[in-house]
């Protein structure tokens, strides 16, 4: 019978470096995913979220690195690619995000 439990064999932690340009990556994924016109509706509503998220997560972790956590200016040039309707839901999240830990 198969052990439904994970293998648990010794990988290499990630640094918190790697994580953050990890996190970049899939921000740039969303936004390419955002910006295709061939995404459904409901497929950048998702993306939107996944960027939303993935800002959440990398403010996070600069913060708990010791650096800035993204200002507006660098959320703006994030933005600018996403469509309108969605920027919106991202910068809710975002507000959402800082009203909680600030």
């Amino acid at each position: 019978m198969k052990s439904t439990m994970r293998d648990n064999t010794a990988r290499p932690e990630r640094t918190v470096d790697e994580a953050i340009q990890i996190l970049w990556k899939v921000i740039e994924e969303a936004k390419m995913y955002l910006a295709d016109e061939r995404s459904t509706s409901e497929d950048k509503r998702r993306w939107a979220k996944v960027l939303c998220d993935t800002i959440s997560v990398l403010n996070k972790l600069l913060t708990s690195k010791g650096e800035k956590p993204l200002e507006d200016e660098d959320l703006g040039t994030l933005l600018q690619k996403v469509p309108r309707r969605l920027q919106l839901t991202i910068i809710k999240g975002v507000k959402k995000w800082r009203k909680r830990n600030f």
